[in-house]
C-alpha cells in the first residue's frame, strides 16, 4: 500500500469521524482522538473513497487534490490517472468555466501559498504501524489563512521543527499558577526609552507616551479612550501595553475586540511584537469547538479540562462573536479587554453593549480614530460603558453638555475628556508623513442621467408636492435613496440597464466588441471620469483604492475594470476575514501588479493598512465625513513614504451636491470637543436633518438638474482628464496646518441662474414642474423609466431625524422614537404598517411556534411596540400570504397553507379536512397528485379578506421581502410541520399544562432507528423531544433539556445558565442572522424538494445530545 496515500485517506477519516462524533455524542475529543487513528492506520481506504478528487487546480496536466487533505499533498496527475473518480469530466468542465471567468484576476498562483504555511500544530498523536511495529507520529496542522475546520493531520518529518518546539512550549503548563493582583498606583514607574520587543522592534517616541499612558491608567484603575488619529498606531500601542502587563506576571487572559477585516492584523502584529499566545475566536461551530478543545484549555490525560489554568494569553475575536452570546467567553475572568474601533458602542442600546455588560471585565480600553461622530449622546455611550459610577445618567449629562452652546461647555467638557482620553493628530507627531492632498472633482451627469434623475422627480411629484410631514417622510427618503443611485449610475436603478442598451444599440453597433463597455461608460459621469482618469494612474505608476458606500455599485466598477483589464483587489461585507487579508497582501506586496483596490467604505475603511496605495478615489461620499477620513486612512498613514492624492467625485447641480454640503458640516463637533477650536453658536444643532432639511436637499437637487444646460454633459465626455482636472476641480493639500485641519471643501459657482424660484416658496413644486413642463395628470416617457419593482438594498430604516450616521443606507428608517398609529385606527380601515426589525420578529416566533400560537409568541417576541393578538394574527398571515405568492413548490402545501390562513365567516380558522398529514412525504422534484376533494391552488391575488392583511402594504421593508422572498419554502414548510405536531401528534389538551411526558398520549410514527442522536436515544426520548418541541418551541433544546416533565434532565442534566438564558433571549432578533444568511454561498443551489425533505427531518437531528 502507498503510505502517501494511506496517510492521506487517514486524515480524512480523522476529521470527518471526529467531530461529527464527538460534537453529537459530546465524547471526549482526546479519547476519540487515539481512537480513530488507530482505526483508520489499520485498514484499507476503500477504493471509490480514495480516488474522489476534491477540485481541479489547474489542467493540461492537472493539479488534484484529495478530499479533506492539505494543500502540501496536491500532485500533478493526467487525465488517465484521474479516470477512477466516475465524476472526473463534470469537475473539469466546471473548473474550465470557472477559469475562463477568472482570466481577469490574473491569479499567479494555484493556490494560496499561505495554504502550505504551517501556522499553529493543535494535537500530537502517536501510534504503532501494525506492519513495521514502529512508532507513528502525527500532529494536527492549522494551515495559515484557512480555518480550524480544515486542519489536517500530518507527518512529523513533513512539518518545520521550530513549529514543534513552538507547539511543545505552549503544551508545558506554566510552573507558577499563582493569581497576581493588580499593582499599587504609587508603583508606576514612567518607561523613558522603548524596549527591543520581539524581532528587535522599538516603539516611536509617541507610541512609547501612549503605551506610557496606557500602563499609568491601568495602575490608578481608570479605563480609557485611546483616541490617536487613524494611522498612528494604536494597534501597536495597545499589543505592547499588555505585553507590559504580561512582563508584570499577569498571564491574562487578555480580549481584544475588533472588527472581522482586522483581526488578522492583530495577530499578524501580537506575533510580530510579543511572544503572548494569542488566538483568534471566529469561525463556524466546528472551528470554535476546535479551539475550545485544543487552544483554549490544558487538559489531563483523560481529556479533561485542568480547571484554573488557561493555555492561552490572549483572545481575538469579532463583535458578532460577542453579539452571539458566547458562553465559553463569558465565563472567563478578563484581566483587560482592548475594543477596536469603539465607535462601534455609539448607541447605548445595542446588542454588542449588552453582551459586554454580561462579561467580567477587569479593565477597559477603548480605541477609536473618531470618538465623536455625530453627537455628545454617543460620547456619554463610550463614557458610560467605562465609567458606569462616574457617568451614570444620560439625562444629567446631555443636560450639562448636550448642545455645546457656549465656550465654558466646551471647555467643562474637555476637561472632564483629559484623563481619560488620549487623542494625537499625525501633524502632532509625526512632521515627516508624506502630505495629503484632496481634489473635489465635480462631474456632470450625462444625457442618459438627466433622464433618469428628472424621471424620478416626476414619478415622486406627488410624494415632493406634500411637503415634509411625518407620514410623507418615507417616501421624501425613498426619492433621496434613488437620487443618490442616479448620481452613481443609472444601472443602479431596476430595470434601467435594459433600456439604457436598447437606447445606446440607437447610436453605436451592437456588434462593437466593446459596446456593453461603452454604454456602461457613457451611462454615468463619475464612470466617465474614471475612465479618464485611471490611466493617467497607471502611467505614472500610482496604486489606486475606490471606494464606494454600495455593494452594487462596486459590482459595476468591477465590470468596468474586468472589460478594461485592469488588475485589480476587492473587499466588501461579504468577503470572509481569510480571504480579505489575501487580497491585502497580493495588493501590498512589493513586486504586486495590482493596480487598483475596489472597497466598500464600511467593510473596508476600517483598520487596515494599504499603504501600498498612493491614491484614494471616493466613488461617492459618505453622509457622515467620519467614515470617508477613515477610509483615506488606509493609505495615508504612518508608514505611508509617497505624497497621498484623494480625488473625491460629487455630481454638480445635483442632489448629491448639496447633501456633501450638509455632511461636511458635521466635523465641526469633532473639531470643537476635541480638538481645541472654539465656536459661536451651535454645533451640535448641525448634526441631525430635520424634515424641512430633507425636503431642503430635495428642492435643491431638482433645482439644479432643471437649471442645467442640456450640452454640459456632452461637453464633459469630450474633455481630456487634465482639462478636467484643470476647470472642475479644487485642491487642498493638508499637511502640517496645525490641529483641526484634516479636512477641507470646495465651493463652485453652478452655471445659471439660480434664482428664478426661490426655495422658501410654499408652491416650489408647482413651479418646478410648470418650468420642467411636467404633465402631472399623465405618465410620461420619463416617468416610465422608472420601474415599480422592488429594489436591492442592504438596509433600510424609518425616518426619524438622522441621529444614526448611516443616512446613506435610508429608505424607511427603523427607530424606536417613530410615530406610532394611533390604536383606534383598525386594521380593516386602513392595514399597519411594520418595519424591518419587528418583522424579523415575527417570522423567528412564528417559526418557533406556529399559526395560532399568538400568545407564545407575544411572550416570547419582546416586541418593542404593544401588539395585540390580532395585530399579530394579521401580519403572520399577510408574511405567509407573501411567501405564498412567490412558493414554487408543492400544490398540496400551497392548497394547506391557503385554507389555514383564510378566516371563516365565524372568526375562526378553516378546518382543513381535505388536507392528508405529515405522514405522506413531500415528493422530490416533481409535483404530488391532487388530492379527490381538493381544490386546485389557490389564486393567491383574489382573496376579498386580503384588503385587511396586503403583505404589499403590511410588509414595507423590500430587504425583507428579499428575505423573506428566498426563504418561502422554508417558512410553509415549518408552518405546515408545527401544525401537524399541534393537531395530530400533540392534540392532548394537559401537553401544555404541565403533564409528565410519560403520562400523555402522543401518536408516534414508527421509526427505523438506523440514526440516533445518542445511545440512550429511545422511543420515550422521541416522545419527549415532540412534546418539548409543541411545548417549548421549535429547536429550544436548551429549554427542554431543564423540563422536569420531560426525560433529558433525568438523562443529560440541567443545561448551562448562560446558554439557556441566550436561547430564551435568542427570538427577540434575528435579523442579524438573517442577513447573514442571506449572504451569497458558495454552495451549489438544491434540488427541488431538497429543502422540504431536509424541513421535516429536522427536529431530531438537531437535538444535541449533552
Amino acid at each position: 500500500m502507498d503510505t502517501d496515500a494511506h496517510t492521506l485517506y487517514c486524515k480524512h477519516i480523522c476529521l470527518s469521524c471526529l467531530f461529527s462524533l464527538c460534537l453529537s455524542l459530546s465524547l471526549s475529543l482526546s479519547l476519540s482522538l487515539s481512537l480513530c487513528l488507530s482505526l483508520c492506520l489499520s485498514q484499507e481506504p476503500p477504493e471509490d473513497e480514495a480516488n474522489i478528487i476534491e477540485k481541479i487546480l489547474n489542467v493540461r496536466t492537472v493539479k488534484k487534490e484529495v478530499v479533506c487533505v492539505s494543500y502540501m499533498h496536491c500532485k500533478w496527475a493526467t487525465l488517465d490517472e484521474l479516470e477512477k473518480d466516475p465524476r472526473i469530466h463534470q469537475k473539469i468542465k466546471r473548473f474550465r468555466t470557472k477559469h475562463a471567468q477568472m482570466k481577469h484576476l490574473f491569479i499567479e498562483d494555484l493556490f494560496n501559498p499561505d495554504y502550505i504555511e504551517v501556522d499553529r500544530i493543535l494535537e500530537v498523536a502517536v501510534t504503532t504501524d501494525t506492519e513495521t511495529g514502529e512508532e507513528v507520529t502525527h500532529y494536527l496542522v492549522k494551515w495559515c489563512s484557512l480555518s480550524y475546520e480544515e486542519a489536517t493531520w500530518e507527518l512529523q518529518e513533513d512539518l518545520d521543527a521550530s513549529k514543534i518546539k513552538e507547539f511543545e512550549e505552549i503544551q508545558k503548563i506554566p510552573a507558577d499558577l499563582r493569581y497576581i493582583e493588580r499593582p499599587l498606583p504609587d508603583k508606576w514607574q514612567k518607561l523613558e526609552h522603548s524596549k527591543d520587543y520581539r524581532g528587535a522592534n522599538q516603539l516611536r517616541e509617541y507610541q512609547l507616551e501612549g503605551m506610557n499612558w496606557l500602563l499609568f491608567n491601568w495602575y490608578h484603575r481608570k479605563n480609557c479612550i485611546l483616541a490617536d488619529e487613524m494611522g498612528l498606531g494604536k494597534t501597536i500601542q495597545s499589543i505592547t501595553f499588555l505585553y507590559e502587563m504580561f512582563s508584570l506576571g499577569i498571564r491574562g487572559p487578555f480580549l481584544v475586540i475588533a472588527p472581522l477585516s482586522t483581526i488578522t492584523n492583530w495577530e499578524r502584529e501580537f506575533r510580530t511584537w510579543t511572544p503572548l499566545n494569542a488566538i483568534v475566536y471566529h469561525g463556524s461551530q466546528i472551528s470554535r469547538q476546535m479551539i475550545l478543545q485544543y487552544e483554549m484549555f490544558y487538559r489531563d490525560p483523560q481529556g479533561n479540562s485542568i480547571p484554573g489554568v488557561l493555555k492561552f494569553h490572549g483572545v481575538i475575536t469579532t463583535f458578532e462573536m460577542i453579539m452571539a452570546d458566547c458562553p465559553e467567553l463569558k465565563k472567563l475572568h478578563w484581566r483587560c479587554v482592548v475594543i477596536d474601533e469603539a465607535h462601534r458602542l455609539k448607541n447605548r442600546n445595542c446588542k454588542l453593549l449588552e453582551g459586554l455588560k454580561m462579561m467580567n471585565l477587569e479593565h477597559k480600553v477603548l480605541l477609536t480614530g473618531t470618538p465623536l461622530q455625530n453627537s455628545v449622546e454617543e460620547l456619554f455611550s463610550l463614557l458610560n460603558f467605562l465609567e458606569p459610577l462616574q457617568f451614570p445618567s444620560e439625562s444629567t449629562f446631555l443636560e450639562e453638555f448636550g448642545d455645546l452652546k457656549t465656550e465654558e461647555q466646551v471647555k467643562k467638557l474637555q476637561a472632564i475628556l483629559k484623563p481619560m482620553m488620549l487623542r494625537r493628530l499625525k501633524d502632532d507627531v509625526e512632521k515627516n508623513l508624506a502630505p495629503k492632498e484632496e481634489t473635489i472633482i465635480e462631474v456632470e451627469l450625462t444625457n442618459m442621467q438627466k433622464k433618469y434623475y428628472r424621471a424620478i422627480l416626476e414619478k415622486n411629484f406627488s410624494f415632493l408636492s406634500k411637503g415634509a410631514n411625518q407620514h410623507n417622510m418615507p417616501n421624501l427618503i425613498n426619492t433621496m435613496m434613488e437620487l443618490r443611485k442616479c448620481c452613481n449610475h443609472p444601472y443602479l436603478i431596476t430595470g434601467a440597464e435594459e433600456k439604457i442598451l436598447d437606447s445606446f444599440r440607437k447610436s453605436h453597433s451592437p456588434d462593437a466588441w466593446d459596446f456593453q463597455l461603452q454604454a456602461m461608460i457613457q451611462g454615468a459621469g463619475k464612470l466617465v471620469l474614471i475612465d479618464k482618469l485611471l490611466p493617467k494612474l497607471l502611467a505614472g505608476g500610482h496604486k489606486v483604492l475606490v471606494f464606494s458606500q454600495m455593494v452594487r455599485c462596486l459590482d459595476i466598477l468591477e465590470d468596468y475594470l474586468i472589460q478594461r483589464r485592469y488588475t485589480y483587489e476587492r473587499i466588501d461585507g461579504r468577503v470572509r476575514g481569510n480571504l480579505r487579508q489575501a487580497a491585502i497582501d497580493r495588493f501590498s506586496r512589493p513586486d504586486s501588479d495590482r493596480f487598483v483596490f475596489l472597497l466598500c467604505t464600511r467593510a473596508g475603511g476600517l483598520g487596515i493598512n494599504l499603504t501600498a496605495a498612493d491614491t484614494c478615489i471616493i466613488f461617492d461620499s459618505d453622509w457622515n465625513p467620519q467614515n470617508d477620513l477613515q477610509a483615506q486612512a488606509r493609505c495615508h498613514r504612518i508608514g505611508q513614504s509617497k505624497a497621498v492624492k484623494v480625488y473625491r467625485l460629487i455630481t454638480r447641480n445635483s442632489y448629491e451636491r448639496e447633501m456633501f454640503d450638509k455632511a461636511s458640516l458635521k466635523l465641526g463637533l469633532d473639531k470643537a470637543v476635541l480638538q481645541d477650536i472654539n465656536r459661536k453658536g451651535s454645533v451640535n444643532g448641525t448634526q441631525q436633518l430635520s424634515k424641512l432639511e430633507v425636503e431642503d436637499l430635495l428642492r435643491k437637487g431638482a433645482y439644479g438638474a432643471l437649471m442645467d444646460d442640456e450640452d454640459e454633459g456632452s461637453k464633459f465626455c469630450e474633455e481630456d482628464i487634465d482639462q478636467i482636472l484643470q476647470r472642475r476641480t479644487q485642491t487642498i493639500t493638508i499637511e502640517s496646518e496645525g490641529k483641526g485641519s484634516t479636512f477641507a471643501k470646495a465651493s463652485f459657482v453652478s452655471s445659471g441662474n439660480r434664482t428664478d424660484i426661490s426655495l422658501d416658496d410654499p408652491n416650489f413644486w408647482a413651479k418646478w414642474a410648470k418650468i420642467a413642463e411636467l404633465e402631472i395628470d399623465s405618465k410620461s416617457e420619463k416617468e416610465s423609466l422608472v420601474i415599480d419593482t422592488p429594489r436591492v438594498r442592504k438596509q433600510t430604516r424609518h425616518y426619524n431625524s438622522f441621529e444614526d450616521d448611516e443616512l446613506m443606507e435610508f429608505s424607511e428608517l427603523d427607530s424606536d422614537s417613530e410615530e406610532r398609529p394611533s390604536r383606534s385606527r383598525r386594521l380593516g380601515e386602513r392595514a399597519r404598517r411594520y418595519l424591518r426589525a419587528e418583522c424579523f420578529r415575527v417570522e423567528k416566533n412564528l417559526l418557533i411556534f406556529g399559526w395560532g400560537r399568538w400568545k407564545d409568541i407575544l411572550n416570547h417576541g419582546r416586541f418593542k411596540w404593544h401588539l395585540t393578538e390580532n395585530d399579530m394574527e394579521a401580519v403572520c398571515r399577510a408574511l405567509l400570504v407573501y411567501c405564498l405568492r412567490h412558493y414554487k413548490g408543492d400544490d398540496k402545501i400551497k392548497s394547506f397553507i391557503w385554507d389555514l390562513i383564510t378566516p371563516s365567516k365565524e372568526g375562526q380558522d378553516q378546518a382543513l379536512m381535505n388536507h392528508s398529514g405529515l405522514s405522506v412525504p413531500v415528493p422530490r422534484g416533481r409535483k404530488g397528485k391532487k388530492l379527490k376533494n381538493q381544490l386546485n391552488a389557490p389564486e393567491v391575488k383574489s382573496a376579498d379578506w386580503l384588503v385587511h392583511c396586503n403583505p404589499e402594504v403590511v410588509l414595507q421593508d423590500d430587504s425583507y421581502k428579499k428575505h423573506l422572498k428566498q426563504h418561502c419554502n422554508k417558512v410553509l414548510l415549518r408552518v405546515r410541520m408545527l401544525y401537524y405536531l399541534k393537531v395530530e401528534v400533540c392534540a392532548d389538551p394537559p401537553v401544555l399544562d404541565g403533564a409528565p411526558a410519560v403520562d400523555l398520549e402522543v401518536a408516534l410514527p414508527d421509526i427505523d432507528y438506523i440514526e440516533i442522536p445518542a445511545g440512550w436515544w429511545d422511543r420515550e426520548a422521541d416522545k419527549s423531544l415532540l412534546i418539548g418541541v409543541h411545548k417549548h418551541g421549535y429547536e429550544r433544546y436548551m429549554a427542554m433539556r431543564a423540563d422536569p416533565e420531560l426525560c433529558f434532565l433525568e438523562r443529560v442534566g440541567m443545561p448551562d445558565a448562560m446558554a439557556l438564558s441566550a436561547e430564551h433571549t435568542a427570538g427577540e432578533g434575528g435579523v442579524e442572522a438573517a442577513d447573514r444568511e442571506d449572504e451569497p454561498r458558495e454552495d451549489e443551489p438544491r434540488e427541488d424538494g431538497e429543502e422540504e425533505r431536509e424541513e421535516g427531518n429536522k427536529v431530531r437531528t438537531s437535538m444535541p445530545a449533552d
